[in-house]
């Protein structure tokens, strides 16, 4: 009895306590990527959930130990989806100061936690040299480059090459360089690609890094990525881009108690440098399986047996693996016998940033028995590195069919989907000959009622939907006033998109997306292009449509706070939830504002 009343004790413990339970074991290193010779910085390593021993930390190139290790413990109770942790830390920090210019190998720290031996990665610590006097630019010719006549902040368009051949890469980022703070950013019109396929990099988390330029250091974050594909050969343009920022200017008040500093909202407008592409055609000679790629490229296949029945289903599968225009190339054809019904092939192509996979499977199934053979596939591309063109081949398949069982009437499937099941001549029935007796089947329907109504019904039905799309035609032909129908439905799609980074935690993007939800709702019920959206002409055309100054001033505030967070994303999940909520509640009440009118 004193058993079952300890086991039943023990049980309940362990119900409970199996809610806080700790996390596994870390070891995690914190070293800054850039610094500034002469500057002190620290180096922190901790150990979660464990107490560590014989700590053995590598040499600091380039640095000068000030200080350290200290030593801090602590610990935190965290609940995540109704998951609940408890994790203790354990840090040493150390203090150091830059002597060197140079990039340098921090090796790797270890440490002992509970018998077991742990260690961190090693990383690269960029030591950047101090601003230089003013007008001591050197001869950089990059100096042409910066449009910006403020040399506190500027914009910048990064080109990976600007001599390229036709259809090859170019990886083009546009550069934010400041040396002021910078609360917020306004309108913006990125440069404009004409001649090139672009696609855009999804960033989605904007880092800000120390860069020296001009010899200057700058706060640099990179706010746009595209990849470029020249179309044409020829000297392509690329437009400037235009980017409206917000910064806090201190102006001195009397206050009283005396002079005071406050900070007022400046909007400053920065520009990219336009720039040409000088773009080569390709050189002649082209293999005559050349698909339109450029880049570096393999291709491989393989295929599901090569032993089969008649009315089975065989499949190959191709995988074009490639560091270039993936995307853009044309697809490789497997060429099966005359004897096989071939399917048309599932594509499935995966892109990440310059790299990408086109995965292509063909299925056919064989109508006769033989021995049968597939022919390479081989898919040709131009390497720009060794200005050639490469070709890469499949190997060949054997295919030997036997006659299967059942007949011509045999039902088939295809085995790689599980798609429905295909009968065989089963399409056309046969005719039946002879002398037949036809007799006209006397109803009852002709001549009454139901007759006419056959007749007047459908009539009437086609004069209602001939009225109905005329008038839904006019309504399409004015693209503003469909724009303003469909703004709500158009702002609810991105603001679900923003309800999953909520639930992701993922605050930049969160951000991101709110603010281009409210932007696009204000332009489309505005019927105001984005490029002419400013606070000024929404908050005057939203009192046009009968939004009251406190609705305007929500709109304003919904787009500072997400302006503010994109630059600086420490918000708490509380604030964000309570953005969400504020967003959907103002579009609604501007919804029923227009119903209302």
């Amino acid at each position: 009895m004193m058993v079952k009343k300890l086991f039943f004790i023990f049980s309940i413990l362990l119900f409970f306590v199996s809610g806080v339970w700790a996390d596994e074991t870390k070891f995690e290193a914190s070293i800054p990527k850039q610094v500034i010779k002469g500057q002190s910085f620290q180096v922190t390593y901790t150990v979660i959930n464990g107490s560590g021993q014989d700590l053995r930390v590598p040499d600091f190139q380039g640095c000068k130990l000030l200080y350290g290790p200290g030593v801090t413990q602590g610990s935190q109770i965290v609940s995540v989806n109704g998951r609940t942790t408890s994790q203790t830390e354990e840090s040493y920090t150390y203090t150091l100061r830059a002597i060197q210019e140079g990039t340098f190998r921090i090796g790797a720290a270890t440490i002992k936690i509970n018998g077991k031996q742990y260690s961190t990665s090693p990383v690269s610590l960029q030591i950047l040299p101090p601003d230089k006097q003013a007008g001591n630019t050197g001869n950089n010719p990059d100096v042409a480059a910066t449009s910006s006549s403020d040399p506190e902040v500027f914009a910048r368009l990064i080109l990976s090459n600007t001599h390229v051949y036709e259809q090859q890469a170019i990886v083009a980022s546009i550069k934010l360089y400041s040396r002021t703070q910078i609360s917020g950013s306004g309108n913006y019109q990125d440069p404009t690609f004409e001649g090139f396929a672009v696609q855009e990099i999804d960033l989605k988390n904007i880092s800000v890094d120390l860069e020296n330029y001009q010899g200057k250091n700058y706060q640099v974050a990179v706010v746009r990525k595209y990849l470029l594909f020249p179309q044409h050969a020829g000297n392509l343009k690329i437009t400037s881009g235009k980017y409206d920022l917000i910064i806090p200017v201190p102006r001195k008040v009397q206050g009283i108690f005396g002079p005071t500093v406050i900070y007022s909202d400046v909007t400053k407008t920065v520009s990219t440098q336009a720039a040409t592409i000088n773009v080569m055609p390709l050189p002649a000679g082209k293999p005559a399986t050349y698909m339109g790629a450029v880049g570096e490229f393999s291709l491989t296949s393989t295929i599901n047996r090569e032993k089969l029945k008649t009315n089975d289903a065989v499949t190959i599968k191709l995988v074009l693996k490639g560091k270039g225009n993936v995307k853009f190339t044309k697809t490789p054809e497997v060429k099966f016998p005359e004897d096989f019904e071939v399917y048309d092939p599932k594509i499935d192509v995966q892109i990440s940033g310059l790299e990408g996979t086109k995965t292509i499977e063909y299925t056919a199934i064989a109508r006769h028995a033989g021995d049968f053979t597939i022919a390479p596939v081989e898919f040709s591309y131009f390497d720009p590195e060794s200005k050639s063109y490469k070709t890469t081949s499949t190997p060949v398949y054997h295919l030997k069919v036997e006659k299967g069982t059942g007949g011509g009437n045999a039902a088939i499937s295809d085995y790689t989907d599980k798609e429905a099941l295909k009968l065989l001549n089963q399409d056309i029935h046969f005719i039946k000959l002879g002398k037949q007796n036809l007799k006209k089947d006397q109803s009852a329907f002709y001549g009454g009622i139901g007759y006419w109504l056959w007749y007047i019904v459908p009539a009437l039905l086609f004069i209602i939907f001939i009225i109905v799309n005329r008038k839904q035609a006019r309504e399409n032909a004015n693209i503003a006033l469909m724009k303003t129908k469909k703004a709500n439905k158009v702002a609810s799609r991105r603001l679900k998109q923003a309800g999953k980074y909520l639930k992701e935690h993922n605050t930049g993007m969160f951000y991101e997306e709110v603010l281009k939800a409210v932007w696009g709702y204000l332009s489309d019920k505005l019927s105001l292009p984005l490029s002419e959206l400013t606070r000024e002409n929404v908050a005057s055309e939203l009192n046009k449509y009968g939004a009251g100054d406190e609705l305007t001033d929500r709109f304003m505030n919904i787009l500072d706070t997400c302006e503010f967070a994109r630059y600086a994303p420490s918000q708490s999940d509380e604030a964000m939830d309570k953005l969400y909520e504020e967003t959907i509640d103002a579009i609604g009440k501007m919804e029923n504002t227009v119903k209302k009118r």
